[in-house]
């Protein structure tokens, strides 16, 4: 078995680096911009310009970071440094984030194109099919997560911070930290639709396993908000699993529409003519 693998990546080896090496081209691009200039801009004839100016100690990862702090939390609450090089390393992984965001379109369409050899064409049709969806899906999902659900749970953690008497405060590495937990949890809790529309699509999941399930799928929802939750607390587990039990049950109705278009497609002519 060690052989095999061993020989499939040597197959491959070329095929592999070279995709490898366009995506991180693009990445280390993003990357050194992001890391090295600011956004600034000019105002001239009463319009707004925006260009970019060297700058690595206030770049675009700080500035970015600075907009999520001033939307995320309460006013009043102080971002803290506990080690020197917790300014470097937040600016940094704000920086990779962004790159990677950026980068995301390359990224797939260089994956996309390795795997697409080896699949047959209603293997193709599905991936490219599912490539669009899947990507906005997990923007969304870390769209909502960061925009709409996190300052909520700030606010209730600050208002039970305040009716302790202590003052409001969050290390910058606990706070980029959470924001990118959050991030991933999120845009992959909104990917559930995909995932089972495409086991059903080819018939390895029937419609009616998910929807005979769907108590396994909220336990599954509870377990991922605990593992993803901030302090393992109770109302961020289930601020989490809400939006994944809900999604499970979109999905079993796309799922439902998947598996009737699969059973057309292996049975085009229908019913043969009496």
């Amino acid at each position: 078995m060690d052989n095999e693998l061993i020989q499939y990546f040597l197959k491959y080896s070329d095929e592999i680096r070279y995709r490898l090496i366009r995506i991180l081209a693009v990445f280390g691009v993003f990357f050194v911009i992001f890391v090295v200039f600011q956004v600034k801009y000019i105002i001239f004839l009463g319009h707004r310009f925006l260009f970019i100016y060297p700058d690595p100690y206030d770049n675009i990862g700080a500035q970015a970071l600075l907009l999520l702090r001033d939307h995320i939390l309460p006013s009043g609450t102080k971002l803290l440094i506990i080690k020197p090089v917790d300014g470097v390393m937040a600016d940094f992984y704000t920086c990779i984030a962004l790159a990677v965001m950026i980068s995301m379109p390359v990224i797939i369409y260089h994956v996309a194109k390795f795997v697409t050899p080896a699949l047959k064409e209603s293997e193709v049709a599905l991936l490219k099919s599912i490539i669009i969806p899947a990507s906005l899906l997990f923007f969304a999902g870390a769209f909502v997560g960061v925009y709409f659900i996190a300052p909520e749970l700030f606010r209730i953690f600050t208002a039970f911070d305040v009716g302790l008497g202590a003052s409001p405060t969050v290390s910058v590495s606990s706070f980029t930290s959470f924001l990118f937990m959050y991030i991933i949890a999120f845009g992959l809790s909104f990917e559930i639709p995909v995932f089972m529309t495409g086991l059903s699509r080819f018939g390895i999941v029937t419609a009616k396993t998910w929807r005979e399930n769907w108590r396994y799928a909220v336990i599954g929802a509870l377990v991922y908000g605990m593992i993803f939750s901030p302090g393992v607390t109770g109302f961020t587990m289930v601020i989490i699993a809400i939006p994944m039990i809900a999604l499970y049950f979109g999905g079993i109705y796309f799922a439902e529409k998947a598996e009737k278009k699969f059973e057309s497609s292996e049975n085009p002519s229908g019913s043969a003519d009496q």
